[in-house]
């Protein structure tokens, strides 16, 4: 059996390796497209390229400006795909984008997994998809008839402790130790999800994270270096094991949402700087898991909650993920059981 996953991004690709992982290990083959975003391939390969029956190809374009995240990563891309998929054999497909669901639909099975019904692209996964689920615990706003909600986010596909098991040793190739640093992470604004956000929210806070921890500092505009603290220690992509970076912080504040759910679902302090206050998955984390953001709390406020004992985060942080994992399902087992439902 074939199974196509389109990723576009890397928080996609987080989220389907666990059962990419789980297909390959029982004999089914995947193929998997992804867009030329970033360092994305090349992370993708990395991180894919050799485990058995998994085939990865790159489809399509992103330059990280809103521009091309419509012409090129969107309306250019139609065509390609068109072009990679009729060089396959497809049995079953899943995405996050609209892409395999206009391309499927009618005549195979696919299923999105997103976690934002108020995408542009909404209208066309319910259009085209068999089911469009939304990781996003709940919702209080009516959504399709077609659309089916999720009680976890996407981020637990890779983070549940079935499926992560923190290894402190990464730590020292930076020369922190548990809890006596920080985490924060500066976003480019120039894609769609970002549009109306201003740049350099980090920026606008460095003043007030402690003086007394270090900070390991995620940037994707590299070339904006210069505008952050020298004593700073910049991480460079493709990096090592990066959740269990998170997992050990003392807290994370970041500018994109994505890494603010993990690090809250991880069970740390986390701080939202970006203005998707209404997004369902992060007030599903706000609510399970205690996701801030400037709405919440002040943060000159919450940052001196970070100055606490180390075991004291620890334990707090094992009640906390206990607490998700008896809330949330095992998505992973979801998406195995449409796979072998189709296969049967």
């Amino acid at each position: 059996m074939n199974i196509w996953i389109d990723i576009l991004h890397i928080p996609q690709l987080n989220f389907y390796k666990p059962i990419i992982t789980m297909l390959s290990s029982r004999g089914y083959n995947v193929f998997v497209t992804v867009l030329n975003r970033g360092k994305l391939p090349k992370i993708v390969k990395a991180e894919l390229g050799t485990i058995p029956n998994i085939v990865v190809d790159v489809v399509g374009n992103h330059h990280m400006t809103k521009l091309s995240a419509i012409i090129e990563a969107n309306l250019l891309r139609i065509p390609q795909i068109i072009s990679w998929k009729r060089r396959q054999k497809i049995d079953i497909a899943f995405s996050n984008g609209f892409h395999t669901a206009v391309l499927c639909n009618g005549k195979i099975p696919n299923y999105s997994f997103g976690d934002d019904p108020q995408t542009r692209d909404y209208k066309y996964k319910i259009k085209y998809n068999d089911v469009c689920h939304f990781c996003i615990y709940e919702s209080d706003k009516p959504l399709s008839s077609k659309a089916v909600i999720l009680r976890c986010t996407k981020e637990w596909a890779y983070l549940a402790p079935k499926y992560f098991t923190p290894n402190p040793k990464v730590l020292e190739k930076y020369g922190v130790i548990p809890k006596e640093y920080v985490f924060l992470r500066e976003v480019s604004v120039g894609t769609i999800n970002y549009a109306g956000q201003a740049s350099g929210a980090i920026l606008g806070i460095q003043d007030l994270v402690p003086k007394d921890k270090k900070v390991l500092f995620s940037l994707e505009e590299k070339d904006k270096r210069h505008l952050y603290p020298k004593d700073w220690i910049l991480l460079q992509e493709p990096i090592e094991d990066i959740h269990s970076l998170i997992y050990y912080s003392a807290g994370l504040v970041s500018s994109g949402d994505s890494m603010a759910r993990e690090a809250a679902l991880l069970g740390v302090p986390a701080y939202y700087l970006g203005i998707r206050y209404d997004m369902p998955a992060n007030a599903a984390a706000a609510k399970v898991a205690n996701l801030q953001n400037q709405k919440t709390a002040d943060f000159a406020t919450w940052v001196k909650n970070l100055d606490v004992d180390a075991k004291e985060a620890e334990k707090k942080q094992l009640e906390l993920r206990q607490h998700i994992n008896e809330t949330f399902i095992d998505i992973n087992e979801y998406m195995m059981n449409l796979v072998e439902k189709h296969n049967n």
